[in-house]
């Protein structure tokens, strides 16, 4: 059986994967598969684990947070802001959790710091206007 090449891209890099004999994902549908010579396709990904196969059998896993995949000319890119890969299917699901916590926690942050700055500028603004709070 012939295979595809994969490429992963996320905000820190890529890894590219030749001879890829399966992909296994899920979109907002649900779970699908690909094989070499598939049709062309767009799929928006959802939150979660993807996994795929090279032609020595060893089965890899990718968590992602959603990305948008795409197969064409027997190549399939999966875009993403960030994914974890590895062999052990519980380490990178923890991983995906860890990650998108930080990234809850620091836009939680960033919401609060947005929102003094907003107070203060208001409380400027009369203050230079002449009126009281």
């Amino acid at each position: 059986m012939k295979g595809f090449a994969l490429n992963l891209l996320d905000s820190h890099g890529n890894e590219h994967f030749d001879n890829v004999k399966h992909f296994i994902a899920a979109d907002d549908n649900g779970s699908f598969g690909l094989l070499a010579g598939h049709a062309p396709m767009i799929a928006v990904l959802r939150y979660g684990l993807a996994r795929f196969c090279d032609s020595t059998g060893i089965w890899r896993y990718a968590a992602f947070p959603g990305g948008v995949l795409r197969f064409a000319d027997n190549q399939l890119n999966v875009v993403t802001v960030r994914y974890f890969l590895g062999d052990e299917r519980g380490n990178i699901c923890e991983q995906l959790a860890e990650a998108m916590e930080r990234t809850d926690s620091e836009i939680r942050k960033a919401r609060a710091t947005l929102a003094e700055i907003e107070h203060s500028l208001v409380r400027r603004l009369i203050d230079l206007s002449g009126r009281s709070l």
